[in-house]
């Protein structure tokens, strides 16, 4: 009998309205419901959809009790006049505007989700759902951590979650422990397990598309699996962030832990770390993971970072195993360009461009320690005095340009392990300070070769830079009206000396030997062959003509889209610097 109760319930879609009543059914626009707690009452069913009210706003916790099943999803919409704005969930100071406990096959779509009102109600008292077991739950409040959207593994393994078209701004807590002013998050994915009990709780399966972050205290999104300290073999699995944005957050923009099989691509980064708000966290590279595997960060945007650490347009911090980051684009980011910490194994960059990366400078002016870098390898592996090397490091075709006003380093700690560094592009302006450079040598194996630096004069090589280097302009194609950070400015001419006289990177046919597989394409989706020497830098031959773009769908230049009035810095007005944006960022129509 209870399997016919799912197979032959019949789907119900459920409104709700301002003007709506909670004493009617439900079930059509004209009887709408009204309140979340309306919805907080009730166990939805495979199939299920709850949609809000286009123009209206809700404000407290929704606690969405029910899961869908493979091919029939519980969805949370909209619906009503598509020329109102999408619907707002106002988490009104609890601890999530909406929250996912334990339940699976779930869609969150065409809505809008904020949460920074106090956690306390007018008579004082922490504001808590009864329904979310609140003394049970570290952080039953939003008192010391908010969140946009939380989904909580505890009791089962939770898999496949949508979250498309939404939008998650301004997530902060109340706190009354200022060590925690900064804990607010658009998205956390929270698994708790008990090895030693045999509980093993994941989150997998998830796509996050076209979804907006804006102005959280921390992170926009945060993946933290509990419970896992000390075992490697235990990751979520099948992550995919593909067309966000991340503007202003606090901390970084994604950060999975300990995940498996995870995707990061074609999104826009803007200004993480970002303190235009004193809750902000005021820290953190565009994305970054932590002890995962089978990870791919391609065809982004990573665009000024801020912080005094860390800050890298997108960094690997340890524990780490095959993360490849590949054909962003790279600018202003204040720590710099590439960052590897230790314990790493297969992990790099290649096909970037990096433009006017690690400008910090170091507080009390010391070589080699906070001051910003366009390559930095570490064997930082925790808070500890342990250092742990890593295998298979590399840095590779990638394209670094550097103006007069900044001067990073690149740098290789002591006992880094092996490193691969070839076919760099490094071209600066000939006026400015010289740029230092230190690969440590001990306990560490090189192999470096056929990397360009022009003008030789304005950076200090370390021996072990000089093998078959390069010192000749490489004689990018004049362009004109078109921002520093655009693409086209690096795309070598007919004559350049980058072509063809680079170091040959073949000899496996699995895509993940990064080392020995250089993925067959460049920056701009050209072919690269295994069989004869690649061209320097991450743009194999010029491509497309002035003002025009490679677009990767359609595998032809394209003309720039016109520019859309959108605030893409987040500062509140549509300014130059967004339309300056739309020209490198992801095709954009009106």
């Amino acid at each position: 009998m209870a399997g016919c109760i799912l197979s032959c319930h019949a789907q119900q879609t459920y409104h709700v309205s301002p003007t709506g009543d909670d004493a009617l059914s439900g079930l059509s626009p004209t009887n709408a419901w009204q309140s979340l707690d309306a919805l907080n009452a009730q166990t939805f069913l495979p199939g299920d959809s709850i949609l809000f009210e286009r123009g209206g706003t809700w404000h407290g916790m929704l606690h969405l009790k029910g899961s869908g099943t493979e091919g029939s999803a519980l969805v949370v919409g909209a619906y009503g006049d598509n020329s109102q704005p999408r619907p707002i969930l106002d988490g009104d100071g609890y601890q999530a505007s909406l929250l996912i406990y334990n339940d699976s096959h779930i869609v969150v779509q065409d809505m809008v989700f904020t949460n920074q009102t106090s956690h306390l109600d007018d008579n004082g008292e922490v504001k808590k759902l009864p329904t979310f077991l609140g003394e049970t739950n570290d952080w039953g409040s939003g008192k010391n951590v908010r969140f946009g959207i939380k989904v909580v593994a505890d009791a089962a393994t939770v898999k496949d979650l949508v979250f498309r078209d939404v939008k998650l701004h301004d997530i902060y807590p109340t706190p009354t422990n200022p060590d925690n002013a900064h804990l607010g998050y658009g998205i956390k994915l929270e698994s708790r397990s008990d090895t030693l009990n045999g509980q093993i709780h994941t989150i997998d399966d998830v796509l996050v598309t076209g979804v907006e972050f804006a102005r959280t205290g921390h992170y926009g999104m945060w993946i933290k699996p509990l419970g896992l300290a000390g075992n490697n073999t235990i990751k979520h699995e099948h992550i995919q962030i593909t067309g966000c944005t991340f503007t202003h957050t606090g901390g970084s923009g994604f950060v999975p832990n300990r995940s498996r099989h995870v995707v990061v691509e074609h999104c826009l980064f803007n200004h993480t770390g970002s303190s235009v708000d004193d809750r902000m966290w005021a820290r953190g590279s565009g994305t970054w993971p932590f002890k995962c595997e089978r990870v791919v960060i391609q065809h982004n945007r990573l665009m000024n970072a801020h912080g005094p650490q860390d800050s890298y347009s997108a960094h690997i911090d340890y524990g780490c195993k095959d993360v490849v980051i590949q054909y962003n684009l790279s600018f202003n980011n204040e720590g710099g360009f590439a960052e590897i910490l230790g314990d790493n194994i297969n992990c790099g960059y290649r096909y970037n461009i990096s433009v006017n990366d690690g400008y910090r400078e170091d507080p009390e002016g010391q070589p080699w320690n906070k001051k910003g870098k366009i390559f930095w390898l570490s064997t930082f592996c925790g808070n500890n005095q342990v250092r742990c090397p890593s295998q298979g490091s590399f840095f590779y075709n990638n394209t670094v340009y550097v103006d007069e006003s900044i001067n990073p380093e690149i740098y290789v700690w002591p006992d880094a392990g092996d490193v691969f560094m070839c076919n760099n592009l490094v071209s600066m302006a000939a006026g400015g300070e010289v740029l230092p450079t230190l690969l440590e040598d001990e306990g560490n194996v090189f192999n470096v070769s056929h990397n360009l630096f022009h003008p030789p004069a304005r950076i200090d090589l370390d021996n072990d830079l000089l093998a078959n280097a390069l010192f000749l302009s490489p004689q990018f194609l004049a362009t004109s009206d078109t921002p520093v950070q655009s693409e086209l400015n690096y795309q070598p001419s007919p004559a350049s000396p980058t072509l063809g006289n680079g170091a040959l990177i073949s000899g496996s046919d699995d895509p993940w030997d990064f080392r020995h597989n250089n993925g067959g394409l460049d920056f701009f989706g050209q072919p690269i062959s295994s069989t004869t020497s690649p061209t320097i830098g991450a743009l194999q031959s010029s491509l497309c003509a002035e003002s025009t773009f490679w677009d990767v769908n359609t595998n032809q230049c394209e003309a720039h889209p016109e520019p859309c009035p959108e605030d893409l810095d987040g500062d509140g007005t549509v300014s130059v610097f967004d339309l300056l944006m739309l020209l490198t960022a992801l095709p954009t129509t009106c």
